[in-house]
């Protein structure tokens, strides 16, 4: 059994750690906000960083208040809830993860017949930074597989001066893809009108079977999530990379994007 000697001894290690992972948080949540990409990502992320970098700072004030709290038997048993619900929260966060790492990374089972790209921001007329990410993932499917059909995804939405779906066909079709391989659905305005939609094309055109998903990677469980409740085969990952430093706050919002998927269908 440890002394209470070496277990203060432990402290400044773990405090270092702490105020590692606290400061490296802030920076990682912030950094986004330079690029005008505000979201709940950065709102949880950066308050999460926060909240541990003052618990570091303040420990041993925040504990003496914990004791002193814990001295009331309604203290220490909302405590205790508050201490499971945050426990199951990071559970839950860590259960999403690997989901999300898997579906990102999953193999066919059957090759597709076709691949949906979905939609993202578009600035005038050209991709953003990651749509055009998004468009290489299903370059790189369509060139790898001939017989392959593309459904571009995305309607025209605030600030762009064409939709989303056309700026993709453009950029595939400059890019060496047959326009005969491609197929526009330009009406949808979220991902899963990309998915109803294009389901509604595939079928006009009497196209079934597995399907290839192209969209980011932290995207693609939702995706293939919201695909199965459309009605779409089983979907194989098409999974586009994301700049690092964008990453976290994209994954952090995932949750709840994932969560609201769950609870609401859609």
């Amino acid at each position: 059994m440890k002394s209470a000697e070496s277990t203060e001894d432990t402290h400044p290690v773990i405090n270092a750690l702490l105020l590692l992972l606290a400061v490296a948080g802030i920076i990682l949540f912030t950094i986004p906000l330079f690029a005008h990409i505000h979201n709940i990502g950065n709102l949880f992320g950066l308050s999460c960083s926060v909240l541990l970098l003052i618990y570091v700072l303040f420990r041993r004030q925040i504990c003496g208040a914990v004791s002193r709290i814990s001295a009331y038997p309604a203290g220490k048993a909302s405590l205790r809830i508050l201490g499971f619900l945050v426990l199951l929260g990071i559970l839950y966060c860590l259960v999403l993860s690997t989901l999300m790492l898997h579906a990102a990374h999953k193999k066919p089972q059957q090759t597709p017949n076709a691949i949906i790209v979905l939609g993202c921001k578009v600035r005038g007329t050209e991709p953003s930074r990651m749509l055009g990410r998004r468009i290489r993932a299903a370059y790189e499917k369509l060139e790898a597989d001939p017989a392959l059909i593309a459904v571009v995804s995305g309607g025209k939405g605030e600030n762009e001066d064409i939709s989303e779906a056309q700026c993709m066909y453009n950029e595939l079709t400059r890019m060496g893809i047959a326009s005969e391989r491609i197929l526009m659905e330009n009406q949808s305005v979220s991902t899963s009108e990309n998915l109803r939609f294009s389901k509604k094309i595939l079928d006009d055109k009497g196209i079934s079977g597995p399907l290839y998903l192209a969209t980011d990677g932290y995207h693609e469980m939702r995706a293939q999530f919201l695909a199965k409740k459309e009605g779409l085969s089983v979907c194989a990952p098409a999974a586009a990379y994301t700049s690092w430093y964008l990453l976290p706050t994209y994954w952090v919002r995932e949750w709840f994007g994932l969560t609201h998927a769950f609870v609401f269908g859609n």
